[in-house]
Order: C-alpha cells, then structure tokens, then sequence
C-alpha cells in the first residue's frame, strides 16, 4: 500500500480576479524566484536599475521605480505600485520560510 504524500504551505490570495493567473504563478515559483521578486524590485526602486521584468511563463511584470505593470502574454492587465508587491512577496518569503522551519 502507498503512503499519501503531500504538503501544505502557506498561500496568496489575491482578491482581484484579473490577478488571479499571477497569483497562481506566484504559488508555483520556487523560492529563489521569489527571493529573485524582491530583489528586482529593490533595485528598481533604489534606482539601481530604470526598470526590470519579472515573472515565470505567461505572466509577466515590468517594474518600474513608483508603479509596475503586470501583462498577460504582453496585453496589459494593470497598474501596481512596486512597493506594494515588493512587500507582498517579502510577506510570503517570510511565511514559506517559517513554514519550512517549522517542518
């Protein structure tokens, strides 16, 4: 008989449904892409870098120093401020590593 194997990890939930394929690429990036998130971020907003893109296979999001743009396979889909997204995934890379201290 097999055992069932399975995890159970902390989540985003984005409420605004347009957002939703984003979320979900989110929950499917490992950890050193999200670690990748908020580095990009960061830089931008420093000013280290004008813009940089960020995003996994058809989601992507074009960050800029006050707001990014998310598109879906290139069509826009909206507006973000950078810090706010910068702070949502520093938010879930500090719960994925609880949970896996935790483990």
């Amino acid at each position: 008989m097999k055992t069932l194997k399975y995890k159970i990890k902390p989540t985003i939930y984005l409420e605004d449904k347009k957002l939703w394929i984003f979320n979900n690429e989110i929950l499917d990036m490992p950890f050193s892409m999200i670690e990748d998130g908020i580095t990009s971020c960061k830089r931008v907003m420093s000013g280290e870098y004008p813009e940089m893109s960020w995003g996994l296979e058809v989601s992507e999001l074009l960050i800029h120093k006050e707001i990014s743009t998310l598109e879906y396979h290139g069509k826009f889909v909206a507006e973000i401020p950078t810090e706010e997204i910068c702070e949502m995934l520093e938010k879930y890379r500090d719960k994925l590593k609880e949970y896996e201290n935790e483990a």
